[in-house]
């Protein structure tokens, strides 16, 4: 669907809005596919945006992309809010806000390729949990799990939450091979930083924990050893 028709951004509002209305959901959440991972060809919303151009419309076709987006995200946060005013929203982008965002962090970035301001909605508070994909390990040279989540939670203005994901599914031996530890490490860093708004982690995906790769039920057996208590959202 094309995020820049306003009749797609009233079907998707239109259905958050009657799962908020008739079920008793503790939140929504979105993935991170508001635009398409590019596999090089542009997205087919010409017609579209040569519309929005003729009613008067000013912005470049990446503004307008984001804008259109962060329209979608504003509203959805309003209205369900509306009908709900406790359920929570939330969404799971890609780990990288920009290329080179923070310093030596090189990648895909969500702003120019996804088209998504995440900083935006964190500093505006549009969303009232965000969990950045953090499929990476701690040391370099990969991207820093570390430096990224720190500049994830220091982009939360209003004190919205960062629940980071993190990718257990790179333990699996046929793929990345990571060790159990490198997840123990990752949420051991994500508690070190609970006072700074990193308030738990989000696994990705629970399949490799349900068939056990590599013991990791006993490591994170070690790790929850009481029953967790939902962070408060004070705002809602």
């Amino acid at each position: 669907m094309d995020p820049g028709a306003a009749e797609v951004q009233q079907f998707i509002v239109n259905v958050t809005e009657d799962i908020v209305r008739r079920y008793a959901v503790d939140g929504i959440h979105m993935d991170d596919y508001f635009y398409p991972y590019s596999d090089g060809t542009d997205f087919p919303d010409a017609s579209t945006y040569t519309a929005y151009q003729q009613s008067g419309g000013k912005l470049n076709k990446s503004d307008w992309r984001r804008s259109s987006v962060n329209t979608l995200v504003q509203t959805m946060y309003t209205r369900m809010h509306a009908i709900r005013p406790k359920v929570k929203f939330g969404i799971s982008p890609f780990g990288i806000y920009k290329n080179g965002v923070p310093a030596g962090i090189t990648g895909l970035s969500s702003f120019d390729s996804l088209y998504c301001d995440t900083k935006m909605w964190l500093e505006q508070g549009l969303v009232d949990y965000m969990t950045p994909q953090l499929y990476w390990q701690i040391d370099p040279p990969a991207q820093s799990y570390s430096a990224l989540l720190n500049w994830w939670i220091q982009q939360s203005a209003k004190g919205r939450h960062v629940y980071p994901g993190n990718a257990v599914y790179r333990i699996l031996p046929t793929g990345h091979n990571w060790p159990v530890n490198e997840i123990v490490r990752q949420i051991n860093i994500t508690r070190s930083m609970r006072d700074r708004l990193a308030l738990g982690n989000v696994f990705y995906s629970v399949k490799q924990i349900m068939q056990n790769v590599k013991g990791i039920q006993a490591e994170l057996a070690k790790l929850y050893t009481q029953k967790a208590i939902i962070p408060k959202m004070s705002w809602l």
